[in-house]
This record gives C-alpha cells, structure tokens and sequence, in this order.
C-alpha cells in the first residue's frame, strides 16, 4: 500500500449500514443483496490506501427481519419450531460475511488482500429488563390473532399492536455491549494485515447468567445467549476503542467510520445545505448531543458511538455515505462530517 511507505501505520473500523446491503424498496433476493454488496466494495476500495488494514462491521436489520419472517411463517405452517433471535443473528453474520468475502476476492483492488469473517459474540450485562427497556421492534408485523398472541406469550415474548389493533410486533431491549468476545483474534487479524468482516448485526448478544455471583458448580452455564438487539453503531465503536488500547496498535493510529445514506452530520432534520457540519470537536458534539432533539432518528446512536470512541482516546472519526465514500476524506468536497477529539488535532 503506497500510502504507508515510510509513514505511521494506520488502521480503522468501518460500520456499514444495513441498509446498503438490502433497501427498503427492494425484493431481498441473494443476488440483489450481492450486487450492492459488489457496489459497497467498490466504494470501499479507497481505504486500501488510507489504512493498514481495518475491521468491517456491518447491520443486518433487513435480514435478521426477513429471517423472522421465514422462520414465523414456517412455525404458522408446519409447526416448525420458530429460531431466536439471537439465532437469527448468527446465520445473517454467516450468510452476510460470505456474500462480503465473495465480493471482495472479485474484486480487483481486494482480491490479492487476506480476507476473513469471524462470527462475533458481543456481551451484554444483563438478561432481565424492565418492561419500558423493550424498545427496538424486530422482525415483522403479524396478524393479530388469538392464536398468535397465545404463542407469543408462551414463549414470553413481548409485542406491541398497531393502532388499528389489525397487527402486531415484536419488541426486544437494545442494551449496551460491554465486551467482544473475540476481540483478541480479531485485533490479531487486523494487526496482521488481514482485512476482518466481524460485529454483524452488532454481534451474537452473549451474557453471564451467573454475574457477579460465586459459582459453585461447575456445570452452571456461564456463556447463555440473549434475545436483545445490540447497535452495531455501539459495537462498532467498542471494537475502535479496544484497538486505540491495545498493544498490537502502540504507535499507530486507529480511525472509526460509520457509513450511512445521508452524507453527514446536519444541524437538524431538514438536512439543508447552510446546515451541514462539516466538521465537530469533541466538546461540540458533546454539547450537540445534549442540546438536540435527536430521540426520533436513528442518528443517535452514531453520535453516541463516535462520542463515546473519542473519550477513550481516539483522535478523529468519521460519519458520512457509502456513495462517494472517498469525498469524506477531502475536505474540499464537504461530504461527510469529521469529528476531532481537539481542535488542536490535525486531519488528513
């Protein structure tokens, strides 16, 4: 890479969205899903001359939902029983990080590279929640009918209805990851040059049913899955925050990206051109976050994220498309928004 010769190594975690593996208004088909992978790639292929090697972590919310769907209509049709959550997280990393590998060793920029997946566990702290904790609605909207509802609650499985009371909807709690449980072999991998696909969907959620408690048998579970949804956005920057930390990086720079549709950071919801930032400190986004309404969007948690990068250290992120992808690093083009930990740090 002819950007390193003689320089500071550098690395990174890119966040892609969800959304640019399957849109909205498109039929989730395996090859429609890889030809915007192939696309995602393309756009990625600039990062080869920025970095080291880095991390690529990726949502599966479209996936994940058409994985319930299939699963539901399976249960409602055959009696086969209906996988968990958690389940489902786990075959859309595999399935999703294969469709990313394929594209990559395809494309002529990545094919010579090391590529690998590594299916990612991400641990939360607890597995009990209050009822008002169950916010993040997950799969899809189903008939309400009695039938259902029984077989929801059998399962304890809590829902919300429509306001038309016609259907209703999963909901599961989104807490905070605390750890990675495969941090060392990824920092490992990436350290080593090899471009690593992990944090799907923002990873298996894992907890210890026995935390903080002493554990006398030796046969208690201590590794149990949970059926929450973790923020790929807070994973993301938990696996960041881990690299600036350890020792395989000493001396090197580590930069977050967090990829999206919208081409970076506006002073509100409008998104017009005189409210782009183009540019935030620290303080600034500190600030921001506490002084704007931001609850209605999903911006928030990528603030949180770079935020929360920042405090451990980090000197800039990076929050912008995937379209264009190499305009966020020229400041001249004012696509995407940089975030400095001071205003004494330069950029690129």
């Amino acid at each position: 890479m002819a950007y390193f010769r003689g320089m500071k190594e550098r690395f990174a975690v890119i966040a892609l969205g969800g959304n640019a593996i399957l849109r909205k208004d498109q039929p989730a088909d395996p090859s429609v899903q890889m030809a915007n992978l192939r696309k995602a790639v393309d756009n990625l292929a600039i990062a080869l001359d920025r970095y080291t090697s880095f991390a690529l972590t990726h949502g599966n919310g479209p996936q994940v939902g058409n994985d319930l769907i299939r699963s539901f209509r399976a249960w409602e049709t055959t009696g086969l029983p209906q996988l968990g959550l958690a389940d489902c997280v786990a075959n859309t990393q595999g399935r999703i990080g294969h469709w990313i590998v394929k594209e990559m060793k395809n494309h002529e920029r990545f094919r010579d590279f090391p590529v690998a997946c590594v299916l990612t566990h991400v641990h939360v702290e607890k597995n009990k929640f209050t009822q008002d904790e169950y916010t993040k609605g997950v799969g899809p909207w189903v008939p309400n009918t009695p039938d259902i509802r029984k077989e929801l609650e059998n399962h304890g499985i809590i829902y919300i209805i429509s306001d038309d009371k016609k259907e209703l909807r999963r909901v599961v709690p989104s807490p905070r990851p605390v750890a990675i449980e495969e941090f060392r072999a990824i920092a490992d991998m990436v350290a080593s040059g090899t471009i690593t696909i992990c944090c799907g969907g923002g990873g298996i959620p894992i907890f210890n049913p026995n935390h903080g408690t002493k554990i006398t048998d030796e046969k208690i579970e201590r590794f149990a899955q949970s059926d929450v949804v973790i923020d790929k956005d807070h994973a993301s920057s938990l696996l960041a925050s881990g690299m600036l930390n350890d020792l395989r990086f000493e001396g090197a720079d580590v930069d977050l990206l967090i990829l999206m549709d919208a081409k970076g950071l506006y002073r509100d919801s409008k998104c017009r051109d005189e409210d782009f930032i183009g540019e935030m400190t620290l303080d600034e986004l500190e600030a921001f976050i506490d002084e704007t309404d931001l609850q209605a969007g999903t911006i928030l948690p990528k603030l949180e994220s770079i935020r929360d990068f920042l405090l451990a250290g980090g000197r800039q992120a990076f929050l912008g498309p995937l379209d264009g992808f190499e305009k966020v690093f020229m400041e001249d083009e004012a696509v995407g928004t940089r975030f400095r930990n001071s205003p004494q740090l330069s950029l690129y």
